[in-house]
Parts: structure tokens; C-alpha cells; sequence
């Protein structure tokens, strides 16, 4: 779960920082935080 918490914050620097503003990179972070929810409530349900 932390690699995978380390993969979608460096993924989602790199599309701060290479993508200009605008609905593209609203998108892209959307669909980072997306699955970055599904990896937590998946963590919360195997407990």
C-alpha cells in the first residue's frame, strides 16, 4: 500500500509540474485521487 501511496504522489507531482492548468490536469488529478481512494478503502477492508 505505501509503495503503491508513493507511485500516485510521484505521479501526480510530475503532472503538476509538466502539465499546464486547465481541465486536463483538473482530470488527471481527479483520476489519481480516484484511485488513491480505492487503495485506501481497500486497505481499511482487509483489516
Amino acid at each position: 500500500m505505501v509503495i503503491a501511496l508513493l507511485l500516485i504522489a510521484l505521479i501526480a507531482a510530475s503532472a503538476f509540474f509538466t502539465m499546464e492548468p486547465g481541465k486536463f490536469r483538473n482530470l488527471s488529478f481527479i483520476l489519481l485521487a480516484f484511485f488513491t481512494l480505492r487503495i485506501v478503502l481497500g486497505r481499511l477492508r482487509s483489516r
